[in-house]
Formats: C-alpha cells, sequence, structure tokens
C-alpha cells in the first residue's frame, strides 16, 4: 500500500514527505518469551504525507512492541484554502478554543510552573492527525469543516469511531485484542466565531454492549489582545449543572512578562481536556519571566488546586545566564507539595559550545521526597552530554547519565536521544546508569538518516519494567533507526 501511494505522488508530482522508523529493545520481554503477545518484539512507524495544490493526503502505520504488523493503518484527506475554507476527513486531531468543548488527543499540558507566565493560548486545530501520540485507544475519525467569512468563522466536526475500553491504545494481549474498538461514538461538535468571542456546542453519545451514554455541553470563549497585554478565557456548562472555565491574563513589557489564570474542572467530559491534567474545584496559577540584564532570564510561577482529594501547591523557580565563553548556566527548583507528600526537585545545567559545531553540557539533578506514610527518600544524579558534528552531514551525539536515589518518589530524569517526533526524558532510580549514542547523516537537503542505540542498567536487578513488559536481568539495549525525507 505504501509503494503504491508513493508512485502515485511521483506520477502526480505531488510535494510531502516521509518518515519511517523501527525500534527494538533487548532482551525479550516476558510477553514474547512467554508467548503472552500476539506479535513480535519490533516497533514501526510510518507515516507518508502529500500536498497536491490546496488538497494533502497522508497515511498513518504503527506498530507497538508486542503487536501484530499492520495493527494500526490509517490516514485521511483535506482541502485548505486558508482565507475561505478548511475540509478534512478521517484520522482527526482537534481543539476548539482551550479544550473545555472539545480537544483531541489528549489534556492540556499546563500544570508546569514555570510556564505559566504564559497564557495558555487559544487554538482552533481541525486538521488530519500527524502521528498516533495518544490515539491509539481513543482515535477520533469523522470529518471536519471551518467556513470564514468577513469576521465570522464557523466551525464543525462530525465523527464516528471505535474506540477501546480499559486500553492505552496496546493491543498485544487477548484482553487487549478483546477490548479493541469495543465503544461505538458519535459525536457533533459545532462553533461560531464572531471577531474575538465564540460560542460552541457538542454532544457525544457512546454505546458499549446494549448501554448508551450521552453527554451534552454548550461554551462560550473569548480573546481580547492589546499591544501589551492580553485577556483569555474559555467557559462550559453541561445539562447536569456542571461548570466549568479557564481565564488567564498577562501583560509583556520589554523586559518582564507575567500572567495570573484562574480555573475550574470538575469532571472528565468525554473528548474535552483537563485543565492542569486533574480535576480541581477551583486553581490560581501566577507566573513570571522578568529579564533583569542582557544575558539574564528569571522564570518562576506557583498553582494552587483546591480538590476534593486533597489540595496540591506546586512552584519553580528557574534562572538562567549566559557567561563568558559562550556558556550557559541554568539553575532549577520545582517543589510539589499535597497533604500527604512532598517533593522537591534541584538541578543545575551548564552548557559550553565554543563553536557552531560543537556542544558540551553537564546536568547535576538532585530530588527531595518526604512523606507521612512513606519512608523519606532522597536522590541525585549527573549527566553529561556531548555534540558535535565533524563535517558538514554528519552529527554525532553521545550521552551518560547515572544516579543514585532511595527509591521510585526520588527518581531523577535524564535527557533521552529520541528521534524527531518522540518524547525525550527517561526516569533513573535506584542505582542505574544509562548510555547512549545518536548518528545523524544528511544525505541531501531533503533527507536524513538516523541511528541511535541505548544501554540501561540498574544494580542489583533482577528485572526492569513490569507485567507483560518485564525483562529479565540488570540491563535493557535498545536501538532504532529513522528516515525522513521530504520530497518536491
Amino acid at each position: 500500500m505504501i509503494a503504491l501511494f508513493t508512485i502515485f505522488g511521483l506520477v502526480t508530482a505531488a510535494s510531502g514527505d516521509f518518515r519511517v522508523r523501527v525500534e527494538q529493545s533487548w532482551p525479550d520481554p516476558v510477553g514474547i518469551t512467554e508467548n503472552l503477545w500476539q506479535g513480535n518484539a519490533v516497533a514501526f512507524y510510518e507515516r507518508l504525507r502529500f500536498d497536491f495544490g490546496l488538497w494533502s493526503a497522508s497515511l498513518l502505520t504503527e506498530k507497538d512492541p508486542g503487536e501484530e504488523w499492520g495493527d494500526l493503518i490509517t490516514g485521511g484527506v483535506s482541502y485548505t484554502d486558508p482565507e475561505v475554507i478548511r475540509v478534512a476527513a478521517g484520522w482527526l486531531r482537534v481543539q476548539f478554543a482551550h479544550g473545555l468543548i472539545l480537544c483531541h488527543p489528549g489534556p492540556w499540558s499546563g500544570g508546569d510552573p514555570l510556564s505559566l507566565s504564559k497564557t495558555p493560548g487559544r487554538r482552533m486545530r481541525l486538521q488530519l492527525s500527524e502521528s498516533p501520540g495518544a490515539n491509539d485507544a481513543d482515535p477520533l475519525t469523522g470529518a471536519t469543516a471551518e467556513y470564514c467569512f468577513s469576521n465570522v468563522t464557523v466551525s464543525t466536526v462530525l465523527g464516528w469511531s471505535k474506540i477501546d475500553t480499559g486500553s492505552s491504545g496496546l493491543h498485544r494481549t487477548e484482553t487487549e485484542i478483546e477490548n479493541k474498538r469495543a465503544v461505538d461514538e458519535k459525536l457533533a461538535v459545532f462553533r461560531a466565531g464572531f471577531g474575538p468571542v465564540g460560542i460552541s456546542f457538542a454532544h457525544v453519545r457512546q454505546r458499549e454492549d446494549l448501554t448508551d451514554e450521552s453527554f451534552s455541553r454548550v461554551g462560550a470563549d473569548l480573546l481580547f489582545e492589546t499591544e501589551d497585554a492580553l485577556l483569555t478565557g474559555e467557559f462550559a456548562a453541561d445539562f447536569d449543572s456542571t461548570f466549568n472555565f479557564l481565564v488567564s491574563a498577562s501583560r509583556g513589557l520589554a523586559d518582564i512578562r507575567h500572567a495570573l489564570t484562574l480555573s475550574r474542572y470538575t469532571g472528565c467530559w468525554p473528548r474535552s481536556a483537563g485543565n492542569f491534567g486533574t480535576n480541581h474545584r477551583i486553581g490560581a496559577g501566577y507566573g513570571l519571566r522578568w529579564r533583569p540584564f542582557e544575558g539574564i532570564t528569571l522564570d518562576a510561577g506557583a498553582l494552587v488546586l483546591d480538590r476534593e482529594e486533597e489540595d496540591s501547591f506546586k512552584a519553580g523557580f528557574q534562572l538562567s545566564e549566559r557567561v563568558r565563553n559562550r556558556t550557559t548556566l541554568t539553575q532549577r527548583l520545582k517543589l510539589t507539595a499535597t497533604e500527604e507528600e512532598r517533593t522537591c526537585r534541584a538541578q543545575v545545567t551548564a552548557s559550553w559550545s565554543p563553536y557552531s559545531d560543537f556542544t558540551l553540557s553537564l546536568k547535576v539533578p538532585v530530588t527531595w521526597y518526604r512523606s507521612h506514610s512513606d519512608p523519606s527518600e532522597n536522590g541525585a544524579g549527573v549527566e553529561v552530554r556531548l555534540k558535535h558534528s565533524p563535517v558538514t552531514n554528519l552529527d554525532i551525539t553521545v550521552s551518560a547519565a547515572a544516579g543514585r536515589t532511595s527509591g521510585w518518589n526520588s527518581r531523577i530524569y535524564a535527557y533521552s536521544l529520541s528521534f524527531p517526533g518522540e518524547f525525550g526524558s527517561r526516569a533513573l532510580y535506584n542505582t542505574s546508569v544509562l548510555l547512549q549514542g545518536a548518528v545523524s547523516v544528511h544525505i541531501s537537503e531533503s533527507a536524513t538518516f538516523r541511528i541511535k542505540g541505548a544501554w540501561y542498567s540498574m544494580e542489583g536487578a533482577d528485572f526492569l519494567g513490569s507485567g507483560s513488559s518485564e525483562t529479565e536481568g540488570s540491563s535493557r539495549t535498545s536501538a532504532g533507526m529513522q528516515l525522513d525525507w521530504n520530497f518536491e
């Protein structure tokens, strides 16, 4: 299918891009050795996109470790005239305003106190999904359209999706395969925008076996902006008297920017986002970014959430400064506290770039964990990373990280040499070591081939991981390769 699609694109002189990735780790997990999984341990991902003037098309294929080949094959087509209309049909990625009415995939990415100096962005995203991401277990398939005329914008989404139950999107074991596409969902969302404000309506109906559930909600969003100030927000309510909102105001001058955000999110509405990733009756956050002198940046923020289970508090402080010899020094401190436990994470990072093709960085993270019910924990580590381009078309990166912690709660985080499009962080706990290497070869201006490898070891461990992903022994090795090609 991929070959036919490519030939079709080349024959019609389309432009676009192609990405293919293959990864595997050793030793094999329990799911393979005990025949619990249906497929092998190889992970595979492919994305093919074509542009034909105002038209575009995409094809996605993915296989996670343990799944059979072709577990996920999807795509779609779209038509875009930026000033008049946008239409897409297939596997969708959608966000209405701040996401209270409709957001897919995933919740808002807020919650980091160091990002609170910037107001949450109001975004109208109606497009084909570019990667599986958080879609695996909860895809949104259907059609969307947005029509603009004068100062009015009309947007709509009609969805008919088959989603999983009790699954993270992996289809490896018999139970996971049985739960695949077990819920039939129909969705309709409408929004009318009038300049800086908009009103929305959403209805979702889910059917599993012989049980039907329906959810409806209405909302309004706003965005008022001046040269140095911004007010943005969204308000939403369902027909069971549940009311949620997000309001944020910010002001930015030449050397300082700060913002205040108030929010409420009390329920997991289907297809909507949860502010800061957790339910709360009321939340307040304040963030500041200040550049007092040239080369010095201060970020600070605090977030308080009033929750039914337990209140939570997050605060963060980061000072970045450029010193001599092209060196950047960053000090970071983050505190997370609830009625039950407190976690404090500190980190110092130094980066030295004497030449444009050479960067050496050092990171030292420290963690303190205290709890009323669990033992106190402490953790510390060190990470060294070197990136060098010995010749024009070659990039080489190597890194070594080590940590010693009292347990999982005092874990530290190391940078992961991930491929473009992958999440790049790795948790280290107990006494562990992570060694990594990556090479990028720029074959041409339009094509890049990448390979990477990693070795992870935990002292005294009889196994790593849990469940069917558990591997025997104290170490694990992984390797992968990715090809990116843009064609015209």
